[in-house]
């Protein structure tokens, strides 16, 4: 049985926290719910106990939701935390999505239908679980995942996984550029083949699977093997994800298989096809195919691990005539095999009649080779004769086994990558709808209201119509730039040569400045997406006149490692100069709070950093650093 998931329900108002238990009581999950009335006696509850969900009300007093939400994440960040709100308060509404809510609800809906609580905290409580399940998947795979571009040098944008372990540099090296995969990590000799090969293999299709060798970082020679698939194209530029594992065992066993005499060709033959094999089912066929023509023997099977026991997938016909059915094995009955694939050890009977744990005591077979094929699988080999296989037999079997045992981990990673890709692909069309959604029905209902307001401009006179019509602008102002922060404020598209003053005056032109002044102090050139950089700029200004003064002046110029941008306004105190990047944040009360989170999000998309000072005239500075020069 689960266990109830566990919500800490926020409302300075008691009756209420009633009925939400009452609610949540009538569903099919189990759910716990501890009822705070203030909002920061809740956030030491948070801190003494454990919850699944935070559901907090908006209106109270001492510290609204919102203002509840942002404690709780600066907390713990991956808590679920659902927003009650008002009915109809839409604004409200934008304002939870920008600042990183998981969800809200309007209490009308619940008084209309009570089971949108209950279906609304638990999937959230299961998308976040997933979250994590996938970032533990990820670094703790046996390979590399990655995300790279057909660069001369392919640069890489994205590694997760065990790199280190792979290659010996770090994964941050190879998002960096200090290490390239094309350039560095493939074996020289292997290079213009693994090009080439990419790309005759993407002619006839968008994936590609190749195995070549590596350096690591301390000049160890490994194989490894890739598997690769096209997703996008950007800019004429190809975009690629997959995932490189180490195959440098399964190398060396073809190598020792190669050693032995020419009955052992049929094996290699085998071992070509486990690498196309993409199912267990169809490894375990292929594995007692090449058997059958490398050893000679009576019977061979294999049985999975599948759910805590062994069940037989595959069978030699002799094998079929010879025993029938063969068994399943589990850890409830005492037998050969199933201690055997315990213990990871194989085991070679000589007389199985003498042997007291034999699962059958009628059994014809009279000696036997039990070899664990890993976590994944177990291989029998028997023969009607008594000690059938000597201890090179063994030793041959097992050899051949750890290559099988590679193959069938390969498939398992295997499908536990397309798996989780084709759900990754799912959750992104859900994104995707979600944000075209939300961004179409905000913007109908306030296309309706602007249009009667022009209506009733028309027909009347008064100071309430300018108001409602400057709250209408602020929502348009919200959702626009909602879409820009969730859509494009983490992407950079392909980097080009960007001339800073060129730039600055094309961006000092875009923006309402009244008075202000600029004075761009730099002729150098930099690499940037010139498009995300305007963006940068545009906000950097836009904030510099909107929280200084009419007049304000304000200066672009480089340092040793970057740019800044200065004025002389106001400036910034220092208690507030973490939280102004913050999405949402603002100490106007008709800004968005978006502008400057904006600008973190594209600056750390160029693997830059930006920081805020006082400047010389003692307004606020803006410094951006870790930025490539091509001319100063």
């Amino acid at each position: 049985m689960f266990r109830p998931i566990r919500v800490l329900h926020v409302d300075d108002r008691p009756e209420y926290g009633e009925v939400v238990t009452a609610y949540l009581s009538e569903h099919d999950e189990p759910f716990t719910v501890v009822t705070e009335t203030d909002p920061v006696v809740a956030l030491q509850t948070l801190a003494d106990e454990e919850f699944d969900c935070l559901l907090t009300d908006y209106e109270m007093p001492k510290m609204d939701g919102l203002e509840l939400l942002a404690a709780v994440q600066r907390r713990q960040p991956d808590l679920p935390v659902i927003l009650l709100t008002a009915q109809g308060n839409e604004s409200v509404a934008s304002e939870a999505i920008a600042a990183g809510v998981t969800d809200y609800i309007p209490k009308s809906d619940l008084t209309d239908s009570p089971a949108v609580l209950a279906n609304r905290i638990t999937n959230a409580v299961e998308r976040q679980a997933y979250s994590r399940q996938f970032e533990t998947l990820v670094e703790t795979l046996p390979g590399v995942v990655y995300r790279t571009r057909e660069t001369p040098e392919w640069d890489t944008d994205f590694v997760g996984g065990n790199c280190e372990s792979l290659i010996g540099y770090p994964a941050d090296a190879l998002v960096a550029g200090e290490v390239t995969w094309g350039a560095d990590i493939i074996h020289p000799d292997d290079r213009a083949s693994v090009r080439d090969a990419v790309d005759t293999q993407l002619e006839s299709g968008d994936t590609f699977e190749l195995t070549y060798r590596v350096l690591t970082a301390d000049g160890d020679e490994k194989w490894v093997t890739e598997h690769g698939q096209r997703v996008a194209i950007e800019d004429g530029e190809r975009i690629f994800e997959g995932f490189i594992t180490d195959v440098t065992a399964l190398k060396e066993s073809e190598r020792q298989l190669a050693q032995y005499s020419d009955t052992l060709e049929g094996l290699q033959r085998t071992t070509q096809r486990l690498l196309e094999a993409t199912t267990p089912e169809a490894a375990a066929e292929i594995v007692i195919d090449g058997l059958e023509s490398a050893f000679e023997f009576d019977t061979a099977g294999i049985w999975l691990a599948t759910d805590g026991q062994l069940e037989p997938v595959a069978q030699t016909e002799r094998g079929q005539t010879l025993i029938g059915e063969p068994p399943t094995y589990s850890p409830d009955e005492h037998s050969l095999s199933w201690t055997a694939f315990q213990e990871g050890t194989t085991r070679r009977i000589d007389s199985m009649a003498d042997h007291p744990d034999r699962a059958n005591p009628e059994t014809p077979i009279g000696s036997e080779l039990i070899v664990p094929l890993g976590e994944y699988a177990l291989l029998n080999i028997g023969s009607t004769e008594p000690a059938a296989f000597s201890e090179a037999d063994a030793e041959r079997v097992q050899l051949w086994a750890d290559t099988v045992t590679e193959a069938f981990g390969r498939i398992d990673q295997l499908q536990r990558l397309k798996t989780r890709e084709e759900e990754l692909t799912r959750e992104r069309d859900r994104l995707d709808q979600f944000a075209s959604v939300v961004s179409h029905d905000i913007r109908n209902p306030i296309n309706v209201a602007s249009g009667r307001l022009k209506l009733a401009a028309e027909e009347c006179d008064s100071e309430q119509l300018e108001i409602i019509d400057r709250a209408l602008t602020r929502m348009e102002e919200l959702i626009d730039d909602a879409l820009v922060l969730a859509r494009q404020g983490q992407t950079v598209g392909e980097t080009e040569a960007v001339a800073l003053a060129d730039l600055v005056s094309q961006c000092w032109g875009t923006v309402a400045t009244a008075d202000a002044t600029i004075d761009c102090r730099s002729d150098a050139v930099i690499r940037a997406d010139r498009s995300r950089l305007a963006d940068v700029f545009e906000n950097l200004f836009r904030n510099s006149v909107e929280h200084g003064n009419s007049d304000v002046s304000i200066t672009v110029a480089t340092t040793e490692s970057g740019f800044y941008v200065a004025d002389d306004g106001p400036g910034i105190p220092p208690d507030d100069r973490e939280r102004i990047f913050e999405t949402g944040y603002s100490t106007e009360t008709d800004g968005t709070g978006f502008g400057l989170a904006i600008v973190r999000e594209i600056v750390e998309a160029h693997d830059w950093a930006i920081s805020v000072d006082d400047s010389a005239d003692g307004g606020a500075r803006f410094e951006i650093t870790g930025v490539e020069f091509i001319d100063r």
